[in-house]
């Protein structure tokens, strides 16, 4: 089969699909893989690189796409990708709900293993729960509050409240607790809240209530939630952020798929706040983006088995 691998134009966005490793893999299994030129450069991976894994390079998106019958993106096609697809590709990609004519289409973020985990999804989630925490210290310090996330000696350390215990919002959590931060995590699955009892983290059943009541006194709310259904339920409309306090900043990792926050909207890695009714409001979709190199690699070696299945026919 022929695999391309297209360089990713989304804004700020600098991860690969395939590193060489993957692409020497693809190789090894029987597969012609064409990397688009310069498609790695921003994650370290140079051309040679690919050349020496066994795939080939092709100098343009265009000619990816018509020589391969498979599509390995990072993010869904663009406008201008759309127009390249045909009847015949599959296209293997985090999809968040993209889709639809004229081609097949594999959402890499809901491919479950044999355990019922999502792997690919969780490599990416635990990347945007780490990078959440840094710009929430920075969001905080610059247009926020004024305040260091974990304290210092005889000034009490920042509030920060999880919504959602899964793997971005765990490691949020442990993140934030081991630089001093006071931590709170909800969710309303009680076993995931039992897998985070840690020093300077305490948990609550997310019920509404519970849910207002941690917004009233938060420095910090990083929302992490997503439905079985890999739809984003709307836990705070523009009405809660009359409870919280002026500065506060909102992490919405929930944001590809809608937003948990309704008042939050798609911000850029290199412009990520907004300010809404006085709450410094953070919604970049693509967090691991930022760190592009870190990224591929963890994105390619959960997503690669998958592919590699899917290939096979299985």
């Amino acid at each position: 089969m022929r695999v391309g691998i297209p360089r990713e134009t989304g804004e700020g966005e600098g991860r690969v699909a395939a590193s060489p490793s993957a692409a020497r893999s693809l190789c090894a299994a029987g597969h012609e893989v064409w990397v688009e030129q310069g498609a790695g450069a921003a994650s370290g991976f140079p051309d040679d690189e690919y050349i020496r894994a066994g795939a080939s390079i092709s100098p343009t998106a265009e000619e990816v796409f018509d020589r391969a019958a498979w599509v390995w993106k990072v993010g869904a096609p663009t406008t201008h990708e759309r127009t390249l697809l045909r009847a015949d590709h599959t296209v293997a990609a985090l999809l968040h709900g993209v889709g639809g004519p004229p081609c097949t289409w594999l959402a890499l973020e809901r491919c479950r293993a044999a355990d019922g985990t999502l792997p690919v999804l969780a490599a990416m989630s635990e990347i945007a729960g780490r990078l959440a925490v840094d710009a929430a210290t920075v969001a905080l310090a610059s247009g926020g509050r004024g305040i260091l996330l974990g304290g210092v000696p005889g000034v009490e350390p920042s509030r920060l409240v999880v919504i959602g215990g899964g793997v971005a919002g765990a490691t949020a959590a442990r993140v934030a607790s081991a630089v001093g931060a006071d931590v709170q995590v909800l969710d309303i699955d009680v076993s995931r809240l039992r897998g985070l009892r840690l020093p300077g983290v305490s948990t609550l059943l997310a019920t509404a209530h519970q849910i207002e009541r941690a917004l009233l006194h938060a420095d910090v709310v990083i929302a992490a939630v997503r439905q079985d259904d890999a739809t984003c339920p709307r836990i705070a409309t523009r009405a809660h952020l009359a409870l919280m306090q002026p500065g506060a900043v909102v992490v919405d990792l929930s944001i590809l798929d809608g937003g948990a926050f309704e008042s939050t909207v798609p911000t850029t890695l290199d412009k990520p706040t907004t300010l809404v009714d006085g709450i410094v409001h953070i919604g970049v979709p693509n967090f691991p983006g930022g760190v592009p190199r870190t990224a591929s690699l963890a994105l390619s070696q959960a997503a690669l088995p998958f592919v590699l299945a899917a290939l096979a026919g299985g």
